[in-house]
């Protein structure tokens, strides 16, 4: 989230294209989910000074891993619940590999609902407590270095792969190396564009990008014209942190195809975490072009277009459950077409015709 200390109460508290059959969705096999926890850090980057806590050489990433974990005696069913420490399961392994950034002043376990349900779809999906964004930053969150994750995502797939070659690294096996894709939510969410498009730090590993609700409204079109990269941005009709108007639709209306912009009508911009709470409960402003956000990436644009803040829309609540498993079917059936070609569930999801989404793609 764009605005300080927006998530702190949280704390407290085609196209795409398609083949084959394109309305018949391909069948989801579901996996036990295995979680396991990593305290990785890179020494070969810094941590900037933040608010007179010095900055020191390395950056720490306690990180958060699911996967799909094997079924045997006494292991338990796929029914959405993580496992510590189970056994991955090698039958489908190695799998491809999701990583996903927290919103400003949050952390790695705010959206649970979507990367356990990546995990039993067959994903390893890691995330991380990212500086200086994260909530429990030493002298608190800041916005002002958050381009600075990009270097953290490379570091993570890197030492991901590092384990997968290990034959004594329980994660052994569990991801390939074709690539990754960045799912990321509000300052996650810019992250996730700035991984997959930024000229002079992405990552050409990264195969695709689902930005969730994201601060866009500081990147001008140049940012967009390095690179071609499958995207989908969602966002909530009812979002009154970061409205979807001058971010998510000028984002998609900047970058290239293919892409998939998908509006929930009456989804909020918390409707994306664990947390049923509503967007009101901050009294934060959406972005402008002196936040933080905008400050941190001036190099990309202006920020003017922030200034212009749109109406708030009044859509009947969707709600958590609604916005919940709307969003884990497209993030799904983004994944199934970008790492295995298969388009089948987007295509469905658009025939649909579902009254609480609002879809467009090229």
């Amino acid at each position: 989230m764009s605005p300080k200390g927006a998530l702190v109460l949280l704390v407290l508290a085609a196209s795409l294209g398609a083949c084959g059959d394109a309305h018949t969705p391909p069948a989801v096999t579901l996996h036990a989910i295995g979680v396991t926890t990593r305290n990785l850090f890179d020494a070969s980057s810094a941590t900037p000074e933040n608010d007179g806590v010095p900055a020191h050489p390395g950056r720490s990433l306690p990180t958060e891993i699911w996967y799909p974990a094997a079924q045997g005696p006494g292991a338990p069913a796929a029914d959405g619940t993580a496992n510590r420490d189970a056994p991955l399961d090698p039958s489908g392994a190695p799998y491809p590999l999701v990583l996903f950034v927290h919103g400003s002043t949050s952390f790695r376990t705010q959206s649970t609902f979507l990367t356990t349900a990546l995990a039993a779809a067959g994903y390893v999906v890691a995330a991380a407590d990212f500086p200086l964004t994260a909530a429990a930053t030493p002298g608190g969150p800041s916005d002002l270095h958050f381009d600075d994750q990009v270097g953290d995502l490379s570091f993570i797939a890197d030492q991901l792969a590092a384990a997968a070659l290990d034959p004594a690294d329980p994660l052994h096996r569990a991801v390939g190396g074709d690539g990754y894709v960045v799912v990321g939510h509000s300052t996650g969410g810019t992250v996730a564009l700035l991984a997959a498009y930024a000229p002079d730090m992405h990552d050409r590993r990264v195969r695709g990008a689902v930005a969730l609700a994201p601060c866009a409204c500081f990147l001008d079109p140049p940012f967009f014209a390095t690179r071609s990269v499958p995207l989908v941005i969602m966002a909530g009709t009812d979002d009154l942190l970061v409205p979807y108007a001058n971010n998510g639709v000028r984002a998609y209306e900047l970058a290239s195809p293919p892409e998939v912009l998908a509006l929930l009508v009456g989804g909020t911009h918390l409707g994306f975490t664990d947390f049923d709470l509503p967007d009101t409960i901050f009294p934060a402003e959406p972005t402008t072009s002196e936040s933080d956000i905008a400050i941190a990436v001036r190099r990309y644009g202006t920020g003017m277009p922030c200034n212009i803040t749109p109406p708030p829309v009044t859509d009947p609540p969707l709600g958590a459950a609604g916005q919940h498993s709307r969003t884990v079917a497209l993030a799904r059936a983004f994944l199934e077409k970008v790492f295995h070609a298969d388009g089948r569930a987007l295509a469905a999801i658009e025939a649909a015709n579902d009254p609480a989404l609002m879809i467009r793609h090229r």
